[in-house]
Parts: C-alpha cells; structure tokens; sequence
C-alpha cells in the first residue's frame, strides 16, 4: 500500500510540474510576443520627397504600396506613374537600425531652413510593427501620426503638409542650371525590415554619436538630447574623364563645432586612387555642427559615396512602369555616379 501511494503521489508530482512548467511557458511566450522587447528590431528605410499638390492628384493621408523597391528612384517612378504625381523628387534618404522605443532624430538643410525627423518603433515584434513618425520644418509641424501598422518589408507613404523646403530648377543666365526654394508639400516613405537584434545595421551611435576633442565618446544621459550633424555643402570627388567605377566608399570623420570635418579615414575600401580623391573631397565638406542639449559639439559622422557608370548618350532609359519590383528595401541601390549617402 505504501508504494502505491508513494507512486501516486509521485506521478501527481509530475503532472503538476509540467503543467505549471507549461502555463509559464505560454506566459512568457505570451509577454514576449506582445511586447516583441529583446528579439528583433527594425532595419527601417526611410525617403522624403517634395511635389505640387497644387498640380497633382489628391492622395491618402496613409497609401499602402503593392511593392517595396530597390531604391527611392524606382519608388519615385512609380508614384509619378500610379499616381500621377506633379514635380515629385527624393530630397532624403536613410537606413537605420532601431530597437523597440529607441528614437531617432535626423535632419538635412534643405531650402533655407532645416526639415528634422523623429522616428519611434513603438512596439517590433516578429513579422510586424508600430511606428511613430514625426517632421517638423522650419520648426513648424508637418506630420506626426502613431502606432502605424507595418509588416515586414512593407512600404507606407506618409502624406504631410507644405514648407519652403521644395528646390525648383530653371535655366539661369548663360544656360546654367540653376535652383530657388519653392513651396511644396511632403510625402514621406517608410520601409521596415524586421530583423533579430544582432542583425541590425546602420545603429544610431554608428552614424553619428557626440565624443570629445580627442575622439573619446561622450557618455549621455537618458535625458540628454542630440541632433548629428548636417552636411550644408558637399564636394564631389575629381576623376579623369572616361574612368568607370562600380561600387561604393564608406568614410568616417569628427565634425567639429565650427562645422569643419577632421580625423577622416576610410571604412570600406573600394579602389587606392578613388579612396583619396573621395578623402580629398571629403576634407572639404561644411557642416551644421551635431547640438548636444542645445549647444554645438564634436561628433562623428559617416558618409557613403556610390559611384556606377554614367548612363551612355542615347541609350533609352527604363519607363516607370517597366521598372522591377523588389522585395528588399533601398540600400542596394545603384545611382549615376558619385550619389552621397550618409
């Protein structure tokens, strides 16, 4: 009798184990699909663009495309082809990694003033997101909406309001291409690919993060607030005519707070002789100095330069509506050489 009940209680040991073994599992499998914190993040690509409202079709405050493509010229040839867009042209572009509630700011000079954009994963999990978007230009407002819904390698079009930011072109005086500030109003794209944590790519703190006059990273506080710097004037690199290039080089530098560019050097190698004339070019950037709480301090910044064969005169050019869809957002694109990304 006694090993029977010793048995008994034994097997009812067991069962009881496992059950609460599996109601905590499922709990925790619950948590951690709800949050998606600590297992994936989010390699999310984003473009701006300017057009004339005025002149174009009405859109959607929030327009689901059909496809993600290679590069934000094809998804401009497809809005100027589905939509029929008027003056439509790509003023921005970035890929950065982020992780849940990590918030990033950018900003690029355009017109006279700056557009600035604060970017928030709200919630990544498995497959899909929430986003928080927000652009202001001019300090004035032109977009904030929440907790948009995105599947992984899903693209997103963002309609916002209207600022001088546009850039218009016009034949000046003996021929010359030139350019003047024009209202328009913005359409801004996201594409997200969701990745566990270890392979995200392009971390804030890799594109630009404050460090002292000696290089030394500056430690921040939650608190602490920091816009990178902005590149107000960028130099082309000088080649022989007739060269060909494919590829790209990726340089890394310290921008002061005077807005001057030091310790440059080579990250991605692609060829001796370009790497030093992209340099040379490179020393001679100027900057809007990175702000760190308001004041103007030293941090690094990174710059892509992409280069592959200038298209040959005469040969016809691929229509909007003939270009490949792709399911891969835009860093592998390929641009008419030297294309500058950062």
């Amino acid at each position: 009798m006694n090993v029977r009940r010793f048995v008994f209680t034994f097997i009812a040991i067991l069962v009881l184990s496992a059950s609460a073994l599996a109601q905590s599992g499922a709990a925790s499998n619950q948590t951690n699909r709800a949050s998606g914190r600590g297992e994936y993040g989010v390699n999310l690509t984003f473009a701006v663009f300017q057009y004339d409202p005025q002149r174009s079709p009405a859109i959607e405050e929030i327009t689901r495309l059909n496809s993600s493509y290679s590069s934000a010229d094809e998804e401009l040839g497809y809005l100027k082809d589905k939509h029929k867009l008027d003056e439509l042209a790509v003023r921005h572009a970035r890929t950065v990694g982020l992780r849940t509630d990590e918030t990033f700011n950018d900003a690029v000079l355009l017109g006279p003033e700056y557009l600035t954009l604060t970017i928030t994963p709200s919630e990544v999990i498995r497959g899909s997101m929430k986003l928080d978007v927000r652009v202001r230009y001019a300090n004035r407002p032109l977009l904030d909406v929440k907790n948009i819904e995105l599947d992984s390698y899903e693209t997103v079009l963002l309609r916002g309001g209207r600022g001088m930011f546009g850039v218009k072109y016009y034949i000046g005086a003996g021929g010359a291409q030139q350019s003047a500030p024009i209202e328009r109003a913005l359409l801004v794209s996201v594409t997200p690919q969701i990745v566990p944590l270890m392979n995200l790519r392009n971390r804030p703190e890799q594109l630009s993060h404050p460090v002292d006059e000696f290089g030394r990273p500056v430690e921040m506080k939650e608190s602490d607030r920091f816009t990178p710097p902005v590149a107000l004037e960028r130099v082309a690199p000088k080649f022989e005519s007739g060269r060909p290039f494919r590829g790209s080089v990726l340089l890394a530098g310290t921008v002061t707070p005077e807005g001057k560019v030091i310790n440059v050097r080579v990250v991605r190698s692609l060829d001796p002789v370009i790497d030093d004339r992209a340099l040379d070019a490179f020393r001679q950037y100027k900057f809007s100095p990175a702000l760190l709480n308001g004041q103007p301090v030293y941090a690094t910044f990174r710059e892509e330069v992409s280069f592959s064969p200038p298209p040959q005169l005469g040969q016809e050019q691929p229509k909007p509506a003939e270009q490949k869809k792709k399911t891969t957002p835009f860093p592998r694109r390929k641009f008419p050489f030297p294309l500058l990304r950062y």
